[in-house]
């Protein structure tokens, strides 16, 4: 009990706990504003009787500094417990939507061995595919897991990267021949224009794979109609852009600017697809802004996305 006591008004461990600078911690601008509130009194008094004989317009106008300055902080506390009001918020559907994607490959593991088990004997043909369906379904909790795991060291500045040099045409091929089944079943091609020598960078090539995964399954996912998918590499100097380009349901304008946020899901990319945490664009910004690149979107709703980004190229 002593402990949380002291650890209650220890104000900096109490900010860093909640991940937020000085400036913006709750407890900090609330002690901030009790010492100006103190300070403003003593100030005040100590005019009026020290100097009786100082006009009122002066006294009027420190007094009316100082209220503005309460009011400036004031506002600052506000919005600093408006910040911890959203956490709250989104730490609530963050567990509800957690809750539903693992209870989702969960679920499909359970049906697939209770049926198993059922059987006194199981075809070949159907144990493998129930099997697969088993692996699957661990594969996809596994890339759930990891991807909270990424989140966490981001926020505790743990993410650590792994650079080394390694051809990007080469990566996005690799990737391209792995997802052309599934765009097929969708009546989907993947049209690929890469420059004919290789496009080498320097970066860590796992969490970059991830990126141009995540930028590609979501171009086949949210594809409403049949049709293209346009991937393309460009030499822009010194650096390598990568873009795809899709014919999906793009984005709203007015939710654009939260499209690489933490937990955000476009409202009409939810009538196409209902599955996914909604981080996979906040960590691919993360691993391209820390691998020294930049990345960015241009959309147009009802008529798809191109999303792309940029590496620093290197040599061999």
């Amino acid at each position: 009990m002593e402990k949380e006591h002291s650890s209650s008004l220890n104000v900096v461990e109490r900010c860093r706990e909640l991940h937020v600078p000085l400036w913006q911690c709750p407890h900090f601008l609330f002690i901030m504003m009790g010492v100006i509130i103190s300070l403003s009194i003593i100030t005040t008094h100590l005019v009026a009787t020290s100097y009786a004989d100082v006009e009122p317009e002066t006294v009027v106008s420190i007094i009316s500094a100082l209220t503005i300055f309460l009011f400036v902080l004031g506002n600052a506390i506000v919005k600093a417990f408006e910040k911890v009001t959203e956490a709250s918020h989104l730490k609530s559907e963050f567990i509800a939507i957690i809750s539903h994607e693992l209870r989702n490959p969960l679920a499909s593991i359970k049906w697939r061995i209770d049926t198993l088990f059922e059987k006194d004997q199981v075809p070949a043909d159907e144990y493998t595919s129930s099997l697969r369906i088993i692996n699957n379904s661990n594969e996809k909790m596994i890339g759930l897991i990891n991807d909270l795991l990424d989140i966490n060291r981001i926020e505790d500045r743990r993410f650590s990267l792994s650079p080394a040099i390694f051809s990007l045409n080469e990566l996005t091929e690799e990737i391209i021949k792995s997802f052309e089944p599934i765009a097929a079943a969708s009546n989907l091609k993947f049209l690929v224009l890469t420059p004919k020598t290789p496009n080498w960078v320097k970066a860590d090539k796992t969490r970059i794979k991830s990126v141009i995964t995540r930028f590609v399954d979501n171009a086949v996912r949210y594809s409403t109609l049949p049709g293209e998918i346009t991937l393309t590499l460009e030499d822009l100097g010194g650096y390598v852009r990568w873009s795809i380009t899709d014919q999906g349901a793009g984005i709203p304008m007015d939710e654009a600017r939260n499209i690489f946020s933490n937990f955000f899901r476009a409202s009409n990319i939810l009538r196409y697809q209902t599955e996914g945490l909604g981080v996979g664009l906040y960590l691919s910004k993360y691993i391209i802004e820390a691998s020294g690149g930049t990345v960015g979107f241009r959309t147009l709703e009802g008529h798809g996305s191109t999303f792309y980004f940029s590496l620093p190229k290197t040599t061999v």
